[in-house]
């Protein structure tokens, strides 16, 4: 009897795992529980190549597993476009990795993983620093033309 329950209690996750939680996903490799899809993205360095893998298997767009979390990844422009710039407040904001980088940095730190208020103002200070060391002044355009006045004196 409870060897019964076991396999019931197995299966019924198993389900879960390999049909409930991804049917409404697009397609993509099949999750390990509790893991996902970390395994393959471990075994096969670099990281890129899997996932030129899972885009030749399953298109343009695939949902792979960081854990328990899908992660939607688009790989073609015009999608991203449609996606993002004519749909985009349907998918504004960032990830909600705030838990992995708990885990990997002690925190969410930095203006990749932030939004919001925080953002703006991380967002400002690089800008600032950025603009105190030439960003946006047009140095490479002197550079260019310097050089072309030196070539053009040399002639």
């Amino acid at each position: 009897m409870q060897f019964l329950v076991l396999v019931l209690i197995l299966s019924l996750l198993l389900f879960y795992n390999f049909y409930w939680k991804r049917k409404s996903f697009p397609p993509g490799p099949p999750p390990l529980p509790l893991i996902g899809n970390l395994l393959e993205l471990s075994v096969n360095p670099p990281g890129y190549s899997v996932f030129k893998k899972w885009q030749q298997k399953y298109g343009n767009i695939y949902t792979f597993w960081m854990a328990e979390k899908p992660i939607i990844t688009i790989n073609d422009y015009k999608t991203m476009y449609e996606t993002f710039v004519k749909d985009g407040e349907t998918f504004n904001g960032r990830s909600d990795i705030g838990h992995h980088m708990d885990y990997i940095r002690g925190g969410n730190y930095g203006i990749v993983f932030i939004e919001g208020e925080p953002w703006k103002e991380h967002r400002k200070f690089a800008m600032q620093v950025f603009r105190n060391f030439g960003m946006g002044r047009g140095l490479m355009e002197e550079k260019v033309g310097g050089n072309i006045a030196f070539l053009r004196c040399r002639n």
